[in-house]
């Protein structure tokens, strides 16, 4: 059974980078399907893609869809964030926040990583939020997975090596 590994955290913490450095490494990655899906939007032309209605549905239904095609056969697979970051941004109460927590009670991941804050958080036209909400965001994240049952693997802020070093070498300790 695929062992799944969850790389959280708030925007701009490297995460996208540790994953394009497994990679490289020759391990199974799933990229961060809200980014693709932004960016993908804004290729039709639609600047702000997260006011449309039916955003976080459709990056639900993404990362449920690019999760399934995990192949069965692969040891390993790190995914760039899990069903339960949607909770962090879609709005309680709403039919898409029951949705995302309805499967994110379904999923389960053998480790989460939190990524811990680097100095800075640089705005993209992905990336829209500050360094402070940034950092209020991974604080949530990890009381969302916390409170879903999973115990966080801090991973602080160092070169992009040993990071990638350090999930590799917990990853190892747990492949059996």
């Amino acid at each position: 059974m695929t062992k799944l590994y969850v790389l959280t955290g708030g925007p701009g913490t490297g995460k996208s980078s540790i994953i394009l450095a497994l990679e490289q490494l020759g391990e199974y990655v799933m990229r961060e399907a809200a980014e693709d899906y932004i960016k993908l939007r804004q290729a039709h032309g639609q600047k702000t893609p997260w006011t449309e209605p039916d955003f976080q549905d459709r990056i639900l239904d993404l990362q449920l869809q690019r999760e399934a095609r995990i192949p069965k056969d692969a040891k390993r697979a790190f995914l760039d964030r899990g069903i339960h970051d949607g909770l962090a941004y879609a709005q309680k109460g709403t039919q898409t926040y029951d949705r995302i927590l309805t499967e994110a009670q379904k999923a389960r991941y053998d480790t989460v990583f939190l990524i811990g804050m680097l100095d800075s958080t640089e705005t993209t036209e992905t990336r829209r939020e500050c360094h402070e909400e940034a950092a209020l965001l991974g604080q949530q994240l990890a009381h969302i997975y916390q409170e879903h049952g999973y115990e966080m693997i801090a991973l602080k802020a160092g070169t992009l090596q040993e990071r990638v070093a350090r999930i590799l070498k917990h990853a190892a300790r747990y492949s059996y």
